[in-house]
């Protein structure tokens, strides 16, 4: 075998033995993102869990606060129907009693003229 052969050989089988390792790299890079990616993927996965949770406890709280308000706000409403008719009660007992005299003047002057 010549030199040149030799040296040819031995070139191609470094050629060879570097193309394999440049290949195992690829593959471990390879390898590597895909477990970085999962990671990330994971990590959304659990930081929109995390999101979606505190959302849902903030929009379950701002419903019962607005629950909360029409309730005092009914209340407010009720007591002031309340006082409103109270004060009616009042001027129509005041008005009938004042009505009751009247009444009874009518009546005593109906019996006199009968009399």
């Amino acid at each position: 075998m010549t030199l040149i052969a030799r040296f040819g050989t031995k070139m191609e089988a470094e050629i060879l033995t570097e193309i394999k390792d440049t290949e195992k790299k690829a593959d471990e890079t390879l390898e590597r993102a895909k477990r970085e990616s999962e990671a990330i993927v994971q990590e959304a996965i659990r930081n929109s869990s995390r999101l979606l949770a505190a959302k849902e406890d903030e929009l379950r709280k701002a419903q019962e606060k607005r629950i909360t308000d029409f309730r005092e706000k009914t209340k407010l409403i009720k007591e002031e129907k309340l006082g409103e008719g109270k004060t009616l009660v009042k001027q129509l007992k005041t008005k009938a009693e004042k009505n009751v005299a009247k009444a009874a003047e009518f009546v005593m002057k109906r019996f006199e003229e009968m009399i």
